[in-house]
């Protein structure tokens, strides 16, 4: 093979990838789409420019390692103890019926068992690349929903992990697969501990020596070679390449290099992955599919509407309101990347039967592509929803009913801004009992659409403070600046509740101040880490340990500094 022979697939990988980019920005569709339209052009069914051989392979794996690799930087201990109801309760229920429904999908289709469950079970899980972005576009990150959907899609990550080690086994004697299951755990919690061990002992003094040197390049080469090494380690155990790179990341997690080397590590990630949904369009049969084009849309629509419908009850089981159920359900109703990394397996494609790996790599594909605008249905169905809530909550207020509560909150939180909001996740990460309120409809309808309990009222109502518990509560929170009702209400407020702290988010200097004079412990809130530093505070007040509180606070910096340093890239879609 001549020079110019070897780089011809990379050139036609780099060239096709460009103009995919181009296009799906300017048509505003998903990039994964547009790099797998790009992989049908240039494939064997379309002008046959590029093959589907070991090079494009080997590129297309690199991907999948790097995204992996991003995935394990992401991996949080403290994170996921903060998100239990969600990563123990709700991601694994949804895991499990929307696996069991495809898989039986699967088997109608003629799979056999083994190979049903991998493509079912891959079919359960949601785009990490998707939803994030659409949760970061809409400034959703940090309400319930946006942990909510975070928690669930690390739960799924770390499935899609080992749903890889189990389809990489397919292909073999199946009467051995159980056995190369049991093999392929065992070692695995062995790569899991030595990943732990490696990354405390020998990696963070790596890095350290390589700060200490301040040489650019070499930081950026150790970083790549620690993903691949770990890679190979892995596969060399036989078990998947993606594994030794999430546990790589893993390793580098709670460092304090991590957000360097993710930096360094981005670009060879978002290349890398392209070529991995070209690659993936390269095995599609592009005149077969257009004979089966309402058997796509039809499988498509099959896929949306089942998880929709099922994360919904799923979502409704977990205690979530009407209106944060429907936006969970339609946010997550789209297939995975790691659905076409499944389907793109050796043996998985050669023992699907028929053209069905064409149709379902297209159904894919198609989900990620129409995922912005169902979650755009979702959250316009949410708010009608909260919209009926708001109007029986008015009705109630205006006919004097009382609405009923059913435990002693310890805090009472009114106004639903973004002092509130954080105020609440706080409470909520400690299992604090609160009771949060507000009256004004639009940001009442909001916070209920994102997941927040709210009720309708005002914090003036006496008669409303008597029947949320304030005798017995121990914190009053104001979300908003109120200075008028805060004077009027003070002195009765001292009679009738002395043992209620009040707290209160201001704008300025001047009216922080003024609350003083009132009694009330005010914070000027002009950023998200105003909110935070409020929030810490009143957990002191509720004497909760200076270390857990501590812990919070890191977490929610982290996400901060997560959601302000996450760029677009071939991962993300739009």
């Amino acid at each position: 093979m001549t020079p110019v022979e070897a780089l011809q697939p990379a050139i036609v990988l780099l060239g096709a990838g460009t103009v995919a980019a181009l296009a799906s920005r300017a048509l505003t569709l998903s990039p994964m789409v547009g790099y797998i339209i790009a992989g049908i052009v240039i494939g064997p069914h379309g002008f046959a420019a590029l093959s589907d051989d070991d090079t494009t392979h080997l590129l297309a794996e690199l991907g999948v390692v790097f995204l992996l690799f991003d995935i394990g930087l992401h991996f949080s201990l403290r994170e996921i103890r903060s998100s239990g109801r969600d990563m123990f309760i709700l991601a694994p229920i949804q895991i499990l019926i929307c696996g069991a429904a495809f898989t039986l999908g699967a088997l109608a289709i003629g799979c056999s068992f083994p190979i049903a469950i991998a493509i079912g079970m891959s079919f359960g899980l949601s785009s990490t690349a998707v939803v994030t972005r659409i949760l970061s576009e809409r400034g959703l990150n940090t309400c319930p929903l946006g942990r909510s959907s975070f928690a669930v899609l690390i739960f799924q990550d770390i499935v899609a992990i080992f749903l890889l080690i189990f389809a990489n086994s397919l292909g073999g004697d199946p009467e051995r697969l159980m056995t190369i299951m049991l093999v392929a755990a065992g070692q695995s919690i062995v790569a899991f501990s030595a990943a732990a061990l490696v990354g405390h002992f020998v990696v963070r003094p790596l890095f350290r020596v390589l700060a200490s040197a301040q040489v650019e390049e070499i930081f950026t080469m150790t970083a790549v070679l620690i993903v691949v090494a770990a890679a190979a380690a892995t596969g060399a155990l036989g078990l998947s390449l993606t594994l030794g790179a999430f546990l790589a990341g893993m390793a580098i997690a709670d460092s304090p290099f991590r957000h360097s080397i993710q930096t360094e590590v981005a670009p060879f990630r978002g290349l890398l992955l392209s070529f991995f949904f070209v690659n993936v369009g390269l095995i599609i049969d592009f005149p077969t599919l257009l004979t089966n084009l309402p058997i796509v849309f039809g499988v498509t629509l099959g896929i949306i509407l089942i998880k929709t419908v099922m994360v919904f009850i799923v979502a409704r089981l977990s205690k979530w309101t009407m209106p944060g159920a429907t936006q969970l359900a339609f946010l997550l109703s789209q297939a995975s990347e790691f659905t076409l990394v499944v389907l793109s397996i050796a043996a998985v494609r050669a023992e699907t039967p028929g053209n069905w790996i064409s149709i379902l790599v297209a159904s894919t594909a198609l989900s990620l592509a129409v995922a912005p605008l169902w979650a755009a249905l979702g959250m316009r169905i949410s708010l009608y929803f909260a919209e009926l809530r708001a109007r029986r909550g008015r009705t109630q207020a205006h006919e004097g009913e009382i609405p009923a509560i059913n435990h002693n909150p310890q805090v009472i939180v009114f106004g639903m801004t973004e002092a509130g909001r954080i105020t609440l996740d706080a409470l909520g990460a400690h299992n604090i009992p609160f009771v949060a309120l507000d009256n004004k409809p639009d940001r009442f309808i909001s916070a209920l659409s994102d997941g927040y309990s709210v009720i309708y009222g005002d914090s003036a109502d006496f008669r409303l403070l008597d029947s949320l518990g304030a005798m017995q509560s121990k914190v009053l929170v104001l979300g908003e600046n109120r200075y008028d009702v805060s004077e009027r209400l003070t002195a009765e407020i001292q009679e009738r509740f002395s043992n209620l702290q009040r707290f209160v988010a201001v704008d300025t200097p001047s009216d922080g101040v003024k609350h003083a004079s009132l009694g009330m412990k005010a914070h000027i809130i002009q950023t998200q880490m105003d909110s935070i530093a409020m929030a810490a505070e009143i957990l002191r007040t509720l004497e909760i340990s200076e270390e857990r509180v501590k812990a919070w606070v890191d977490t929610e910096l982290e996400r901060l500094e997560r959601d302000s340093t996450s760029q677009p890239d071939a991962t993300e879609a739009a």
